[in-house]
């Protein structure tokens, strides 16, 4: 069995979106075309976000954290740092009820 890839260009991809969402239903729509319905849902998403049924490369690219693992390590570092704060001042406010 040979498998091939099916390619569509930006226009063919915006008219399953607008019949998709001109009927209300991914699913006949994608069933007509001959299409995944979670890829004509990935389609309608990004062209409801982007304007566009691709999401733009750049934006893509800006959502990854690039050092995940120093960033980590800096949200923990702040994470214990709040921790620290919280028992200092629940501290004070029991001295301050003895009082």
């Amino acid at each position: 069995m040979d498998k091939f890839i099916r390619r569509f260009t930006e226009d063919e991809r915006v008219k399953y979106v607008n019949e998709a969402l001109e009927y209300g239903s991914n699913i006949l729509v994608a069933k007509k075309y001959d299409l995944h319905p979670s890829l004509l849902s990935r389609w309608i998403s990004n062209y409801r976000r982007y304007g566009k049924t691709l999401a733009p490369k750049e934006q893509i690219e800006k959502d990854i954290i690039p050092n995940y693992k120093k960033e980590y390590k800096k949200i923990k570092k702040e994470l214990e740092e709040k921790d620290l704060e919280i028992k200092i001042l629940r501290d004070l406010l029991k001295k301050k009820n003895l009082l």
